[in-house]
């Protein structure tokens, strides 16, 4: 069960190199055990609470896609109406 609180905790975070090592780990620890169905049910319902927060991270790179290719979409109009040839490169640097 403490593995996958880790994985919650990591996948809250957004960190999903943790969330994949705790359930690399969960899965190894479960293999030598067995659980009786109240502990297995609140695995599951665990399971879902990362689930949820893994889907909630893919709308999120979704939209950021989606804005990107919008913004892409953008400047090269801007190009094209200023006269620049849409196979002509402008690098934007953008500082942190």
């Amino acid at each position: 069960e403490l593995l996958t609180i880790g994985a919650l905790e990591a996948a809250r975070a957004g960190n999903w190199d943790r969330v994949e090592a705790c359930y690399s780990a969960r899965g190894l620890s479960l293999a030598a055990c067995e659980l009786d169905r109240a502990a297995a049910q609140q695995l599951l319902s665990m399971d879902e609470e990362v689930r949820a927060a893994i889907l909630v991270a893919q709308a999120g790179i979704s939209a950021q896609l989606t804005d990107a290719a919008q913004v892409k979409r953008h400047l090269r109009q801007l190009r094209e109406s200023s006269g620049q040839l849409a196979s002509e490169r402008v690098t934007i640097h953008h500082e942190a």
